[in-house]
């Protein structure tokens, strides 16, 4: 019965069964063996084999409990209160594998460079408006190699969100948008706002540091508002700012993917504050 469950779950690894599923599949055949093992058990305790009979039960509780975690994860996608073992287990290996991606902690570490890469600090929502950013060809040329840098020092990720080519057919189809291989929400670990006095223009440099800043795109509105009349009434900060675009992947044939090239953008938030 074991060598036929330990087939079973081996077979199971030669196909390309999405995680989520592949689990469910895994309840069921540790189901199957646990209904196994609970004959077993009943029939060492008809035949009055005591200590066996006692440990296979111990055994038989310890896979139905989680068997019961699973099912009312993977089949109900819930969480059972019962579930005390988990969140000690997360404490002791740091992170938990995600449900479709079966990885461990990716998007935890994209989190945790986000939230290192708040570098110019952090301001409420009543001080800060979305600015629109234009970028020329120059500074395009330089935010697409700094963005190749800090994709190869491992500073920005990109993996399309860990998404699956099945995943990403689905959103372009969905959305018809192409799904970019940057990640979302990455900012450079050094950004600043500078006045450039010969075009009149607030400018946007950012870098690896500061000793590598490079000029990356320039503020044309901030909110509904012109940028030079938004500089003559109030003060400027450059609160945070966040890469998009860049390569990208659309849906091909029969559920392939196509990678296709773009320019990439910036996401910029302004602060503010009157001058007078």
């Amino acid at each position: 019965m074991f060598s036929f469950l330990d087939m079973i779950n081996h077979s199971l690894g030669y196909f390309n069964i999405k995680p989520t599923l592949k689990n469910k599949l895994y309840t069921i055949v540790a189901f199957l063996g646990d209904c196994y093992l609970i004959y077993v058990t009943y029939r060492l305790f008809a035949n009055h084999v005591w200590m066996r009979a006692f440990l296979y039960c111990l055994a038989v509780l310890f896979i139905t409990y989680y068997l019961y975690l699973n099912f009312v994860y993977y089949f109900l996608g819930k969480t059972s209160r019962a579930d005390v073992l988990s969140p000690w287990l997360v404490k002791i290996t740091g992170s938990a594998p995600d449900a479709e991606t079966g990885k461990h902690g990716r998007h935890e570490a994209a989190a945790d460079k986000l939230v290192h890469n708040q570098a110019n600090g952090f301001f409420t929502d009543k001080d800060v408006i979305q600015a629109d950013v234009e970028i020329d060809s120059e500074e395009q040329r330089n935010l697409r190699h700094l963005v190749d840098q800090l994709v190869e020092q491992g500073i920005f990720v990109a993996d399309y969100d860990g998404k699956t080519a099945e995943q990403i057919v689905d959103e372009y189809n969905a959305t018809q948008k192409p799904v970019d291989a940057l990640n979302k929400n990455q900012t450079p670990p050094y950004f600043e706002l500078r006045r450039n006095t010969v075009s009149h223009r607030l400018e946007i440099y950012a870098g690896i540091n500061q000793m590598h800043r490079v000029r990356v795109g320039h503020i044309s509105k901030v909110g509904l508002t012109d940028v030079r009349t938004a500089d003559r009434q109030y003060h400027l900060y450059l609160a945070n700012v966040y890469v998009t675009g860049g390569p990208h992947k659309i849906a091909g044939r029969r559920g392939s993917t196509i990678l296709t090239d773009g320019d990439f953008g910036l996401i910029a938030h302004v602060a503010y504050r009157n001058r007078q």
